[in-house]
């Protein structure tokens, strides 16, 4: 029978000690960190779906304009952001969430003040295949969401729909069905939420 080596396994003990300590470190060491890139990241999203271009990468630049164009509301039934222009009230803005193909997917969408118009979507975070699913964060698909007319009746909440559907307005990713189809099935069923919320008014 083969003898067990107990300075081995003491030696994988304190090797498995050291680096839960040091990982545990790193963690609480860049932990504000990460918080104000977070916060940075929803912020700059805020402001390109009023958009307003935003300096990248400066964060005290970012957060003045973000706190002279938007503010957060806490409504009966949700917390949502009133974006502004020249002091005049502009849109809503309403974090979105749902699962999609391999995970949570969050971010953000704006209407109008009537809630008749999509200003703009953004990401801000999920786990979609790069170079597939993951370009929803590409500009060139999340543009195609600004100006789309919300029907506020539509008892089906086909608010928005791919081409070449009738009534179409935006392009799917080539081969990235799922992500696709889970990106336009959250935004539907958000916007869902959002407008029966706001029936009886913002």
């Amino acid at each position: 029978m083969k003898k067990i080596s107990f300075n081995s396994i003491l030696f994988m003990i304190i090797i498995t000690v050291i680096f839960t300590g040091a990982l545990a470190t790193i963690n609480e060491v860049t932990k504000d960190r990460v918080l104000m890139n977070q916060e940075l990241k929803s912020q700059q999203a805020m402001l390109y779906i009023l958009d307003i271009p935003s300096p990248k990468n400066n964060a005290v630049e970012v957060s003045a304009l973000y706190s002279n164009t938007i503010k957060e509301v806490t409504g009966e039934n949700m917390v949502y952001y009133e974006g502004y222009r020249d002091d005049a009230l502009v849109g809503y803005i309403f974090p979105i969430e749902g699962d999609a193909v391999w995970g949570n997917l969050k971010g953000y969408i704006g209407l109008t003040t009537d809630l008749n118009e999509v200003l703009g979507v953004y990401f801000l975070s999920h786990s979609e295949t790069p170079g597939l699913g993951g370009r929803i964060d590409e500009l060139q698909f999340k543009e195609q969401f600004r100006g789309i007319t919300i029907d506020i009746n539509d008892q089906d909440s086909n608010y928005i729909i791919y081409k070449p559907s009738a009534n179409g307005q935006v392009d799917s990713i080539t081969g990235a069905t799922g992500t696709s189809n889970a990106v336009r099935r959250i935004l539907n069923s958000n916007l869902s939420d959002i407008l029966s919320n706001m029936k009886g008014g913002i």
